[in-house]
């Protein structure tokens, strides 16, 4: 196997990818997906996703179809969250006047018509679905933007002359995890090859965090609840119950702030930190463990991942996926739509060990001041994606830093 696969990935290397990061939906770039030259090329289209006979749209027909999915689920809301693009207008103010830009991830060029109107000299906005890259070429020219050339690419694909290098980077490619699409390894690769030294990144830094919550609106969605059955014992379909997995809530269809009974069970904790002008994935652990206190008696149902994301060093303007702020502002619903947060469902790991096969998970049942331990496993190499394990101090005997 070993054989096999080192050539595999030293030939993805070679051809600009970055080992195990994350792929753009609607990516059709010149060898940019794990296919053999037989497939290269065939992208699917929209109309194979219907069934046949059904009608189709004529300004979709031939259009990627992963592209036409990825912007129907989460795009319009990102385009129409007017505080986040407010954020990267105000990030990029006073800083990109007179200096090259690149925008990884332009999508439909927003960013890059943000730049061009603050007065960048020029912008390369990078772009890896074609249908994309021709729709920004025309909101570009729709828009009178004439210092703004588009490239159909993956940016770990780019190449440029020393002369054409950037001295601003921008890039919205945050995902419900802040590094889930990929962005500090997409951001790291533009530093070192496709701007100069000491080149702005915009944003400067972000934080990703994690709170223990509680409700009993979250267990009736996610759990057998013998009150709702009629007399008739269920619970054996518990056990198939997932806490190791990590969900998104718009998968679940709600906005975590609509829960009328929501209880934080604990103080928001800070996993990690990155600087998006020096970070690297290897400056993460693979695994870490906080030590954190119950601040009340009851169920602890999930772990809630949100972020928070500034513009510079001095955290002049931010932007968050906390729930308790995206709950009344006018952009909220469009924010959960966009992104909303990470989700994972708790059990008592300990009393998991002993359990039937066929016996649902226990519940994790605190006392307020109770100290418990927080275990989060990043996924290996990238760090894009984890989970998260509870457990009680009082069962663990070895000391946690």
């Amino acid at each position: 196997a070993a054989s096999s696969t080192a050539p595999a990935a030293a030939a993805r290397e070679a051809r600009g990818r970055i080992n195990g990061s994350f792929i753009p939906p609607g990516c059709d770039a010149q060898g940019t997906a794990d296919q053999t030259s037989a497939e290269m090329g065939q992208v699917r289209c929209y109309e194979a996703s219907l069934v046949k006979g059904f009608w189709i749209p004529p300004r979709l027909r031939g259009r990627n179809e992963s592209l036409v999915e990825a912007v129907n689920d989460w795009h319009f809301a990102m385009l129409n969250d007017a505080h986040r693009n407010q954020f990267y207008l105000d990030a990029m103010g006073g800083v990109v006047k007179g200096k090259r830009v690149i925008d990884i991830g332009a999508g439909s060029g927003l960013l890059s018509l943000m730049a061009s109107r603050q007065g960048a000299k020029d912008v390369l906005a990078i772009e890896a679905s074609r249908d994309m890259v021709d729709l920004a070429r025309l909101n570009i020219r729709r828009n009178g933007c004439e210092n703004i050339r588009v490239l159909h690419n993956l940016s770990s694909h780019v190449k440029l002359r020393e002369e054409d290098k950037a001295d601003v980077i921008v890039s919205e490619t945050l995902g419900a995890l802040m590094l889930g699409e990929g962005m500090l390894d997409y951001l790291s690769d533009a530093r070192k090859r496709l701007a100069r030294p000491g080149a702005t990144v915009i944003p400067a830094g972000g934080a990703q965090y994690a709170t223990l919550v509680s409700s009993t609106t979250l267990a009736m969605v996610s759990s057998v609840q013998p009150q709702c059955s009629l007399g008739f014992d269920l619970s054996a379909i518990g056990s198939l119950q997932d806490t190791g997995n990590l969900f998104f809530t718009k998968q679940w269809g709600f906005r975590l702030n609509s829960l009328p009974d929501l209880q934080h069970m604990s103080a928001r904790v800070e996993l990690f930190e990155v600087d998006f002008a020096s970070t690297e994935r290897r400056n993460l652990p693979a695994t870490k463990t906080f030590r954190i206190e119950a601040l009340r008696d009851g169920i602890v149902h999930a772990v809630v991942a949100s972020w928070e994301v500034w513009s510079d060093s001095s955290r002049s303007h931010s932007i968050t996926t906390h729930p308790e702020d995206t709950r009344d502002a006018p952009w909220g619903f469009a924010r959960d739509m966009q992104w909303g947060q990470g989700l994972q469902l708790v059990e008592d790991m300990d009393a998991a060990s002993k359990s039937d096969r066929h016996a649902p998970p226990q519940p994790f049942v605190v006392k307020v001041g109770e100290v418990l331990l927080l275990t989060v496993r990043f996924s290996v190499p990238c760090r894009q994606a984890f989970q998260f394990t509870l457990r009680r101090a009082s069962s663990v005997a070895e000391p946690v830093l």
